[in-house]
């Protein structure tokens, strides 16, 4: 087994190198607040490694324990609130001042009272446990790396709770003590060193969704559509729409484009809302928008479709987005088996709904997936 100091020196320098690239960070993007978080706690982590060795070189190794160890769990603390900061939940001072304190007060209590070993194995226990379960609860991409960052702390609770088990059994001086106390370092440098990389991963996939939304609306813009909406399952029932606000450019016209974009929003949220969960929106033109339902009828897709027509037509004669009034969409559909290309599908259902606008618009067409087909004459929609 690798020379004890040898390690704390590894780990010293390791977490001191990574706080210095954090804060360097944190200088670049002002706004990243969980560098700064990250790199106090890896500065706060060297710092507890050094008073360890004061203590044990000036003869004094509990007093090093105890003040070390008091400074160890501010630096988890610290690193849990990094996360926090990361995924952008909302803090609240006053509890989570007083929460932190109860804690390193019950520390300073508890570590006077019986061996400072046990009562911080098992608050930091707790603490990483609490890392882990965060990750894999707010994190909405699936990345290796967030997994094995997950893992780390679930070895790191592990680990510890191992190690105040052991110690409430009083194996002193065992070597699986040792054991657990090197794999408590190694697997700090390896959790230091992936925290930059678990930014960069969140960041990656928030602006790969941001790339795939439509910024009026908040729906999929066409690119987004496209790539999720290409994941048919062979032999499945998927239904295609496409729906257009009638006489849109006098909307604009008579009451400008701000009401232009009020109607617009509003027509998104009745999509969102009146969807199924699973379904896809997207607004795929100026005031176009589609809708891909999967493993459903096309006498439900119908329905769905009448639904929201109604309920755009109903909400802006109520008053949904003044001054504009009576706001009505044309639909139109095509439902088919899995085998057709999702580009295909929009063109038929595009088809479909320009029937409608023939027709006099304000209305709701399916064509069957057998018509073959054909292009329709344009106009004013």
């Amino acid at each position: 087994m690798i020379h004890t100091p040898t390690l704390l020196l590894i780990s010293l320098a390791i977490n001191l190198m990574s706080a210095l690239l954090m804060l360097f960070i944190h200088t670049l993007k002002p706004g990243r607040r969980n560098f700064l978080l990250w790199s106090l706690s890896a500065f706060l982590f060297s710092l507890s490694i050094l008073l360890l060795s004061l203590g044990v070189l000036a003869g004094h190794p509990a007093l090093g324990m105890r003040v070390g160890g008091l400074v160890s769990l501010m630096s988890i603390l610290l690193l849990l609130a990094g996360f926090y900061a990361l995924y952008g939940l909302p803090w609240r001072p006053r509890p989570l001042w007083a929460g932190v304190a109860l804690l390193l007060l019950a520390y300073l209590g508890l570590s006077s009272l019986v061996d400072v070993r046990l009562v911080l194995a098992l608050m930091e226990s707790a603490l990483y446990l609490w890392c882990a379960c965060l990750i894999v609860s707010l994190s909405q991409h699936q990345k290796r790396v967030l997994y094995t960052v997950s893992v780390i702390y679930l070895l790191h609770f592990a680990i510890l709770l191992s190690q105040g088990v052991l110690l409430l059994a009083k194996a002193q001086g065992h070597w699986l003590l040792d054991g657990i106390f090197f794999m408590h370092m190694v697997l700090t440098i390896g959790s230091v060193l992936l925290l930059p990389l678990v930014a960069y991963v969140e960041t990656e996939q928030a602006l790969l969704a941001l790339s795939e939304r439509d910024p009026l609306t908040g729906v999929l813009n066409r690119r987004g559509l496209f790539r999720l909406g290409e994941r048919a399952l062979p032999g499945q029932m998927r239904c295609v729409v496409v729906l257009d606000i009638d006489h849109f450019k006098r909307v604009n016209d008579r009451f400008g484009h701000g009401c232009g974009d009020e109607v617009i929003r509003y027509v998104a949220r009745v999509l969102v809302t009146e969807v199924r969960k699973d379904d896809l929106v997207g607004r795929i033109g100026g005031e176009e928008f589609a809708i891909i339902m999967e493993g459903v009828s096309g006498e439900m897709a119908h329905s769905i479709c009448d639904r929201i027509r109604r309920q755009i037509e109903t909400g802006t004669r109520e008053g949904a987005c003044p001054p504009c009034e009576g706001v009505t969409v044309s639909v139109g559909g095509i439902c088919a088996r899995g085998g057709s290309g999702l580009a295909q599908l929009l063109t038929r259902a595009d088809e479909a709904m320009y029937r409608v606008k023939a027709a006099g618009r304000n209305g709701i067409h399916f064509q069957p997936d057998s018509e073959p087909l054909r292009l329709v004459e344009g106009g004013e929609i």
